[in-house]
C-alpha cells in the first residue's frame, strides 16, 4: 500500500475537509442503517433526526447545498409529524419550502434536485403504513440519495445507501414476520 498515492488521492478529493466529511457521513449512515432495524415508528424518526444532523455537517464540508437544505427541512418535518400536526397543509408547506430553497441554492444540477424529490415522496407518504410504510419510504428515497451521494463524491454515503436498502428489506420482513406492520406511536417502547 503506497501512502503517498493515498495521500495524493485524498488531497485531490478536497484534503482534510473531504476526509472529515466522510467521517461525518460514516457516523450518519451507520445511524441510517440502524434505523432500518428499528421496529417502532417514533424511535425510527428520532434516530433519523440524529442521523440528519451528521449529514448536514457532511453537506457543509462538501458544499452540498441541496442536501443541507432538505436534511434540515426533514428534521423539522419529522418533529411536526411526531407532534401529530403533519396534515395536508403542513405537508404542502414543508415541500414548498424545500422546492423554493432548492430553486435558490441548488448547485448540483439535476442530481441536486434529488433531495427535494425525496423530501416530497417521504413527506407525502409519511404516516401511511406505520413502521413498514416508513421502511418502504426509506428504501425508495435512499435510492435517490445514492445517486446524489455519488454526484457529491460522498463514497462512504453511497456504500451505506446500499446497506440501508438491505437493512430496510430485512426490517420489512422482520415486521411482517412479527405481525407488527401497523405500529402506532402511542405506547411505543423498545
Amino acid at each position: 500500500m503506497d501512502l503517498t498515492k493515498i495521500t495524493e488521492w485524498i488531497m485531490s478529493m478536497g484534503g482534510s475537509k473531504w476526509l472529515i466529511a466522510q467521517v461525518l457521513s460514516l457516523v450518519g449512515y451507520v445511524l441510517m442503517v440502524v434505523t432500518g432495524y428499528i421496529k417502532k415508528e417514533k424511535k425510527m424518526l428520532r434516530t433519523q433526526d440524529v442521523q440528519l444532523i451528521f449529514m448536514i455537517g457532511m453537506g457543509v464540508l462538501l458544499n452540498a447545498f441541496s442536501g443541507i437544505i432538505i436534511n434540515t427541512i426533514q428534521i423539522v418535518k419529522n418533529e411536526i409529524y411526531l407532534r401529530g400536526r403533519l396534515n395536508n397543509y403542513t405537508k404542502a408547506a414543508v415541500v414548498g419550502v424545500g422546492i423554493v430553497m432548492t430553486l435558490i441554492f441548488n448547485n448540483g444540477g439535476i442530481a441536486g434536485w434529488l433531495p427535494a424529490v425525496n423530501l416530497f415522496i417521504f413527506t407525502y407518504f409519511l404516516g401511511m403504513g406505520g413502521a413498514i410504510g416508513i421502511k418502504i419510504l426509506i428504501f425508495i428515497t435512499t435510492c435517490g440519495w445514492g445517486v446524489y451521494d455519488l454526484s457529491i463524491t460522498n463514497y462512504v454515503g453511497f456504500v451505506f445507501d446500499i446497506l440501508t436498502i438491505i437493512s430496510c428489506i430485512i426490517g420489512i420482513f422482520r415486521l411482517k414476520k412479527d405481525g407488527n406492520s401497523k405500529n402506532t406511536m402511542e405506547g411505543e417502547q423498545q
